[in-house]
């Protein structure tokens, strides 16, 4: 079953890899593309109670939707910190998010206690080591980007900062909220993401052309792959341990970025790429044989 969890773990890096791909043949504004982006999630998330809805409980809906809030919250700290920092600078910040992620498991779920300080350190270096992989990988084929102040640089970074810790929260309320069923918990999620994502857009997002709203909406359903895929396989292998195998969703997106939209030429990222993928080897080998 452990085993089953870890291919859980990457199918999510998967579906989380691809999921911006739209952006890149979407004309909308940031903005309006994540408000569509949270209906599409939304509506993704509210499928799986039709299909398994367990026990009702109005305090786990609860619970879950205020991961749904911290998806929320995190996507509109990254879009700021991409204005203040550059895509280039602040994606690699956010990519620390399996790191956090980590440290949420054991600090609030309590995952991996039993095995002492020994597993603890390889489980919080393997997770590192992802991260460190995700970082080099982040900024790849990006530019240099603008020249920002001091003042905004530590803006950007804090923002970023701020963005990888909610992604790395985001689920800790929906395995605390496991009791009520699956079901209700993604529901839960996914009306969270509404509330923060595009109920505030709301007037705006109407007014879209169908082709704007529907790659939006397709961006949130392929987000919404990714944690039903990453929600099974936390609860196989520990959210300490899934949430890095899916930041290895930065090297599909720069697959995609290489073999399908030709943003990048493989030659001139090799050298990153291997360091990188080193790095991030070693990560899973050490969060494997946990």
């Amino acid at each position: 079953m452990r085993l089953y969890g870890l291919a859980l773990a990457v199918l999510s890096a998967v579906a989380f890899g691809f999921y911006m791909v739209p952006r890149r043949f979407s004309r909308a504004s940031q903005s309006d593309f994540t408000a569509a982006l949270g209906l599409g999630a939304a509506v993704a998330l509210a499928l799986p109670p039709t299909f398994w809805a367990g026990t009702w409980s109005l305090r786990g809906l609860g619970i879950a939707f205020l991961g749904g809030l911290s998806f929320a919250l995190a996507s509109h700290l990254f879009v700021l910190s991409v204005d203040a920092l550059g895509l280039t600078r602040a994606t690699p910040v956010k990519n620390f998010t399996g790191v956090f992620g980590t440290l949420f498991g054991i600090a609030i779920l309590g995952e991996y206690r039993a095995g002492g300080a020994p597993v603890i350190a390889q489980l919080t270096l393997g997770s590192i080591l992802i991260g460190l992989g995700a970082y080099l990988v982040g900024g790849i084929g990006q530019g240099s980007g603008p020249v920002q102040e001091p003042k905004a640089r530590r803006r950007g970074f804090l923002l970023a900062f701020g963005a990888a810790a909610f992604f790395g929260f985001y689920l800790v309320p929906l395995q605390l909220a496991a009791p009520l069923g699956s079901g209700y918990g993604y529901l839960g999620l996914g009306l969270g993401a509404l509330f923060g994502l595009t109920l505030p857009r709301l007037r705006s997002i109407v007014r879209l052309p169908a082709r704007e709203l529907g790659l939006g909406a397709l961006s949130g359903a392929l987000l919404s792959l990714g944690v039903l895929l990453a929600v099974p396989a936390a609860d196989l292998v520990g959210l300490s341990v899934a949430w890095p195998i899916t930041q290895l969703n930065t090297f599909v997106a720069l697959a995609a970025g290489v073999f399908w939209l030709h943003e990048h030429d493989f030659r001139d990222v090799r050298g990153r790429l291997i360091g990188a993928g080193i790095a991030t080897a070693i990560g899973i080998l050490l969060l494997g044989l946990l």
